[in-house]
């Protein structure tokens, strides 16, 4: 009995030697009615395999069809001249223009471009959306006074740059990107104002 408990348990080390301990298949061993119980445990062993859980997928940010509603409305400006100081379809200065498209959605923003950046909340440039505030220096660059405001019509993740919709002195109502030297070199930041949360 002693001499086949050995030469079981040498056959048991060579197994255990030859077969990877990641091997999904239980050992094999040869078993009779006198073999001891703990051999026939260690042959019926079989490894655990980890449990893998799913991860669920980030669904992309859908923007909020009153937001496209209110870009398609600006868009309808395209071209209108700027006038300074101007709050109506008549004209418009940056400002004014911004406030008039809010106000057509039941939001409402005070008169200048500096008082505007002090509404909503901050966002960082990668996490801007469609409808945000973006602010820039006036004809000054290099100042942190707010002297010009725009809204996002676009976003390009992947560059880091937006498109805006605003009134410019030059050439009216228009979309500019922000990669454009004149704009990058003058932005301040960005504001929402929007809560989307009562979108939905």
């Amino acid at each position: 009995m002693t001499y086949i408990m050995r030469f079981l348990l040498g056959i048991l080390m060579l197994t255990a030697m030859a077969v990877p301990m990641s091997a999904a298949e239980p050992l094999k061993l040869m078993t009779t009615p006198e073999t001891p119980k703990y051999l026939a445990y260690i042959n019926s062993w079989k490894p655990e395999l980890p449990v893998l859980t799913p991860v669920e997928a980030v669904e992309d940010y859908k923007t909020p069809q009153m937001v496209l509603d209110m870009i398609n409305h600006a868009k309808e400006f395209m071209g209108l001249r700027y006038r300074r100081g101007g709050k109506t379809p008549k004209g418009f200065d940056c400002s004014g223009f911004t406030g008039y498209i809010f106000k057509q959605f039941g939001i409402s923003l005070k008169a200048s471009s500096s008082s505007q950046y002090t509404q909503g909340t901050p966002v960082v440039t990668d996490d801007l959306r469609p409808g945000d505030l973006v602010f820039f220096n006036g004809r000054r660059a290099g100042t942190s006074r707010v002297g010009h405001v725009g809204m996002v019509v676009d976003v390009d993740a992947d560059a880091g740059t937006f498109k805006f919709i605003h009134s410019a002195i030059s050439s009216g109502i228009t979309i500019s990107d922000s990669s454009e030297p004149y704009y990058s070199r003058r932005y301040i930041g960005a504001r929402r104002v929007i809560d989307e949360s009562s979108l939905n």
